[in-house]
Formats: C-alpha cells, structure tokens, sequence
C-alpha cells in the first residue's frame, strides 16, 4: 500500500509546487502591475507638474514683455511729445507716421548737417591742404608726414586703399602698423566730415 501512496504523494506535492508557483508568479504579476501602475502615475503627475510650471514661465514671460512693451511705447511717446515743442516741422512727419500706424523708425536730422556748397568748399580745402590723418588711432605726426610725402594726404586717400596697396604699404612702413583699420577709420572720418 505504502508503494502506491508514495507516487500519489509525490504527484500531490507536485501539483502543490506547481499551483503555488502559478499563484505566486500570478501575485508577483500583479505587484509588477501594481507598482509599474504607481510609477506611471507618479511620471504623468510630474509630468503635469512640468507643464503646469512651463505654462506658468510663459504666461510671466509674456505679462513681463507687455509690461516692457508699454515702458517703451510710453517712453517713445513722451520723446515724441519733446520733439514736437522742440522741433514742430519734424514732430508733423512722426505725427503723420503714427496715424499711418507706421513704423516708429524715422532718419534723425544731423545737428550739424551743412548744405552741400559748404561741404563742396571743405572737400576743395581738404584735397587741396589734407586733412589731420592724426585723428586716425595710430598715426602720430611723423607717420603723417611720412604718408603725406607718399601722397596720402586726405581721410579719402586713406579709405580707397586696395589690397594690394594695404600689402606694399606693410612692407614700407612696417609689420606692426594695422593699416586695415586705418583705412576703415579714415572712411568713417570721411563720411561724418563731409556728409559723403
């Protein structure tokens, strides 16, 4: 009898092991579930609680441009209104740009703007005597003596250097002389002296 108990123990705690590692594989499978359901839980809220604080940034970066916006658009009208009592001609062109609803950019009047017999009469003196190349960051008097004697006497002279003039004059008057930059200099010093 012992001999036929035996196998239908044995299959018996098999069957035991075999349903418990289903139930327990079942019940891990559910922990799994249960703690993969929590993560993701806890991601969506983070996630909502990034886009929350981005929706926030924006909406504080936005008020603060329109806050900017209106500084700036007060601060251009009460320099308009100073324009208009210091200079009524110039306050009817930007008068007539705002109701156009054009853009505020509008040319300023040089100060100093000369008509153009006076500027023809500077450029004549100009050509005729140079002008002061010691303006120019660099040249000092001896320099200008030297580049008057190679006929370089005026701001214009200066600016229409070529490249190969700029590599001739290197080699002549030395290594360390930033002659690009002089001639950049000089044809700003042209433009602002003769309105050219």
């Amino acid at each position: 009898m012992m001999d036929i108990l035996t196998p239908i123990v044995v299959l018996g705690l098999l069957l035991a092991a075999s349903a418990g590692f289903v139930v327990g594989s079942w019940f891990r499978g559910r922990q799994m579930a249960g703690r993969e359901l929590t993560l993701k839980r806890q991601f969506d809220n983070r996630l909502s609680a990034i886009e929350h604080d981005a929706r926030q940034m924006l909406e504080r970066a936005r008020l603060e441009s329109e806050a900017a916006r209106r500084r700036i658009e007060a601060e251009r009208d009460r320099l308009y209104t100073r324009l208009s009592k210091l200079d009524p001609e110039g306050s009817r062109r930007v008068n007539s740009a705002r109701r156009a609803r054009l853009p505020r950019a509008r040319t300023v009047r040089k100060r100093n703007a000369r008509p153009a017999a006076e500027r023809a009469r500077a450029r004549a003196r100009a050509s005729s005597e140079g002008d002061d190349l010691t303006r120019i960051k660099g040249i000092g008097p001896a320099f200008e003596a030297r580049l008057n004697e190679m006929g370089y006497r005026t701001y214009l002279d200066l600016a229409r250097w070529t490249s190969e003039d700029l590599d001739t004059l290197g080699r002549g008057l030395g290594a360390r002389i930033r002659l690009k930059e002089w001639s950049e200099r000089a044809a700003e010093l042209h433009r602002r002296e003769y309105d050219a």
